[in-house]
């Protein structure tokens, strides 16, 4: 897979608008130290030093180009304008996703879940024998259960949760939309 981001150096001339805002603070840093005595001028030329900051700044938000998502299942369909927006969807729909079948989990906890009783064979076969393998939905209780029913009715009476939980959220995850084309869930599930 080719990298998404290569770094180049660029040699940009001392007078770039690439230098303008952090030459912008200095002057402000300069005046402010260096030309006490001048207060009131040093005010005046403060304010306009602001406004030209200012100006900057929201000519920085304008060019700024929107960030595309090239992981799966997004594949390069969804853009994100800013950082901040791109980080919020990555932990939304990437950060905890199933490799296998691209459901997507509130949590690691969920999605260690979902990888040991959807996708491991042997966890079938242990679970076939009779073993009590199917875990609390809360990391720190260490109870596991022979039968997802048993578990259901121990998170109602004693971790109080709500009858109408979704409950195939181990299996389904919360974005079964997010699968990929061709893979499908077991049988039982959407």
């Amino acid at each position: 897979m080719a990298p998404l981001y290569v770094p180049t150096k660029r040699r940009l001339a001392a007078d770039d608008p690439f230098f303008d805002l952090g030459n912008a603070e200095a002057n402000i840093c300069y005046f402010e130290k260096h030309l006490v005595r001048a207060l009131p001028d040093i005010v005046a030329r403060r304010s306009h030093m602001m406004a030209i900051v200012d100006g900057l700044l929201e000519d920085a938000g304008r060019l700024q180009h929107p960030i595309t998502c090239h992981d799966p299942p997004c594949c390069g369909s969804t853009h994100y304008p800013s950082a901040l927006a791109y980080e919020q969807h990555y932990d939304q729909v990437h950060r905890h996703s199933c490799a296998a079948c691209r459901a997507v989990f509130p949590g690691a906890h969920w999605l260690d879940l979902h990888i040991q009783e959807v996708h491991d064979a042997f966890f079938s076969a242990r679970v076939a024998r009779g073993d009590k393998l199917f875990q609390c939905f809360l990391p720190a209780c260490p109870r596991t259960f022979s039968r997802p029913l048993k578990r259901r009715l121990h998170m109602v009476d004693k971790h109080r949760f709500a009858r109408s939980f979704n409950w195939s959220l181990v299996r389904t995850g919360l974005r079964p939309a997010f699968r990929l084309p061709g893979r499908r869930l077991p049988s039982g599930t959407q």
